[in-house]
């Protein structure tokens, strides 16, 4: 994106000019999440890796938003995105 902007080609007795703009490349999940099966009672941990760091990571758990709480541990680390489950349960299935 800094490449951005109005570049000259000035030979003195002409300018040509181009405006130049940058899209960025959406972020894509470079590493899917990879499918589980613990016990119940133990930490559950998914992870997926993204092609850019610092992005907004929502998880849902069928369909419904998860937040942060004492039952789920949401981090993100660079583009590393995790989501630890608590206390496994068979309804965490």
């Amino acid at each position: 994106k800094t490449d951005a902007g109005l570049y000259t080609c000035d030979i003195g007795t002409d300018v040509a000019k181009s405006k130049v703009s940058v899209q960025e490349k959406p972020t894509e999940v470079a590493k899917q999440l990879e499918d589980k099966t613990s016990p119940a009672g133990q930490d559950i941990s998914l992870s997926c890796e993204l092609s850019k760091a610092d992005v907004n990571i929502r998880w849902y758990k069928d369909g419904k938003a998860i937040r942060k709480s004492q039952k789920y541990d949401l981090q993100q680390e660079g583009t590393q995105a995790t989501l630890i489950i608590r206390d496994s349960t068979v309804k965490d299935s």
